[in-house]
């Protein structure tokens, strides 16, 4: 982003969040929000989009939502004076609206405020709902032969109030995306029959649009009120009508990924949570971190400092971790070396994640298993001849050692030292997803037995349990499979080699295959 603007003090940046997925917020948008003093926000927008903004900057809800009631002026109000105050006091200031500030978003009622208070600002379009709803559910706005016009309308005021001429839109024909309009959908799409549209016109209405729990519905004008009241629709909802919603059957893919509609825990560190999450998310699922490892340096690091210190004795180092990776180069770091220390040895990763983490350090693996577990890495050593080598092998404290005795079977002498240790989480740090106690989690994450036991001791053996009983479980390598079925449970899933990116296909195969059955 170096070629985009800084934000300035003094200045209030109106940024368009887009309509839910935070993906779809700009660049610019993006930029803005991480050099904030202050973000004044709305309402359901992701809470993702908050952690963009910097530690120490001051969150403020703001709580615009469709559907406020009659004092919602007053509010407007007070906003637009916090806004020139937080401006006035030379702070960098952000409102962040939902989807873009210039699409039923008030923006333009805060923008003159500020003009009037003399407050410089800047708006910063975002991805309206009107554009991306509809395509997260395989519906165009426009189509070649189906329409060639969109118009955008808010339903959010009882048709016979008179505020919108709904006679006159449905005369105009083309594409009707109306916002805010779930509570009045029954009236509206009788005002467009009743001012000449068919009532067999397609109609659709998405719930939560862009979101992992985006729900669409498909009717038509005659019966749209009925199926949004027996699903129970309600808002957020954007609803389309138009001969383009019929290409929902050909253009759908959004709702169509493998994990779609399925909750999946992670318990990783929140270290290692980021790439699992994205993966889980490209694949469609909603994703929340429950982080039972806390990650450190060895209580006693003398034997780690005492093995950085005598590399040139060892014929091998041997990595069965990214974290082992981190944990080994960053006191290596602080005594002054770097890569260059491990010059006379070879170096083996346990897998690809493990080889990319020695990349980033300036490691290329002189052996890196195809089957990415211990038992793969000791079967890959077994074309190397290592009788009377010194191999050293950093990890955590609770690392298993089946592969230290396959190595010195073969003739090794394996000094095996701590270079971290997995803590169980602060208590009172430890927030509980809702949807766990609600046991509305599809499917847990282990990825070790660690994570395991601090899962029971955090949520409780019984609860724990009870939870675990009705979701599917996924494990990564045999120990942790181990330590679930000392639970007396089975883990659904366990890929064949220990890296995320089977780990996920793992599960979502899983998911292919009950929806198959």
């Amino acid at each position: 982003m170096e070629h985009l603007p800084h934000a300035t003090g003094g200045c209030v940046y109106i940024v368009g969040a887009g309509p839910g997925d935070p993906g779809l917020l700009t660049t610019k948008g993006a930029r803005f929000l991480s050099e904030a003093d202050v973000v004044f926000y709305d309402d359901l927008l992701d809470p993702r989009l908050l952690e963009l903004a910097p530690g120490t900057c001051e969150r403020v809800y703001a709580g615009h939502r469709g559907g406020r009631p009659a004092d919602s002026t007053r509010r407007q109000d007070e906003l637009n004076q916090q806004l020139v105050e937080a401006a006035r006091a030379g702070r960098r200031v952000v409102r962040l609206k939902g989807g873009d500030p210039y699409v039923f978003g008030r923006g333009g009622e805060e923008a003159i405020a500020l003009r009037d208070a003399g407050i410089p600002f800047e708006v910063v379009p975002g991805v309206s709902a009107a554009m991306a709803v509809p395509a997260y559910a395989g519906i165009p706005l426009t189509h070649r032969g189906l329409s060639q016009t969109a118009t955008l309308v808010t339903g959010h005021e009882d048709p016979e109030a008179g505020e919108v001429d709904w006679a006159a839109l449905a005369k105009l024909g083309g594409t009707l995306v109306i916002f805010m309009g779930s509570r009045n959908a029954g009236a509206i799409a009788k005002a467009l029959v009743a001012g000449g549209r068919q009532a067999e016109t397609p109609a659709a209405a998405i719930q939560w649009g862009t979101r992992p729990q985006q729900h669409t519905l498909l009717a038509t004008l005659g019966t749209l009120e009925d199926t949004m009241s027996e699903a129970e629709l309600r808002s957020p909802v954007l609803m389309v009508v138009g001969d383009v919603v019929e290409q929902r059957e050909a253009l759908e893919w959004f709702e169509g990924r493998s994990l779609f509609g399925r909750r999946v825990l992670i318990t990783r560190s929140r270290e290692q949570s980021r790439p699992l999450r994205l993966m889980l998310e490209a694949e469609g699922g909603e994703v929340f971190e429950l982080p039972l490892l806390h990650l450190t340096g060895p209580e006693n690091p003398a034997p780690l400092e005492t093995a950085l210190s005598e590399l040139e004795h060892y014929g091998w180092v041997v990595f069965t971790s990214p974290n082992a990776v981190r944990f080994f180069f960053d006191p290596l770091r602080e005594s002054g070396r770097d890569a260059r220390a491990l010059g006379h040895c070879r170096v083996a990763a346990i897998g690809s994640a493990t080889a990319s983490r020695l990349g980033e350090v300036g490691i290329v693996p002189d052996l890196t298993p195809t089957s990415h577990s211990a038992a793969g890495l000791a079967e890959a050593f077994a074309q190397i001849d290592l009788e009377g080598a010194r191999v050293l092998i950093p990890s955590s404290a609770l690392g298993a050692t089946d592969l230290d005795q396959e190595l010195e079977r073969r003739g090794a002498a394996v000094a095996r030292v701590t270079a971290y240790e997995t803590l169980p989480p602060v208590p009172e740090s430890v927030s509980i997803p809702e949807e766990l106690t609600d046991d509305a989690i599809d499917c847990v994450v282990f990825a070790s037995p660690s994570a395991v036991d601090h899962f029971c001791t955090v949520v409780g053996r019984a609860h724990a349990l009870q939870h675990l009983e009705k979701a599917d479980i996924a494990v990564i390598g045999p120990t942790t499979a181990g330590a679930i079925i000392d639970l007396g449970l089975k883990p659904e899933i366990q890929p064949a080699s220990s890296s995320v990116e089977d780990l996920v296909a793992a599960i979502s195969a899983h998911y292919r295959q009950i929806e198959q059955a």
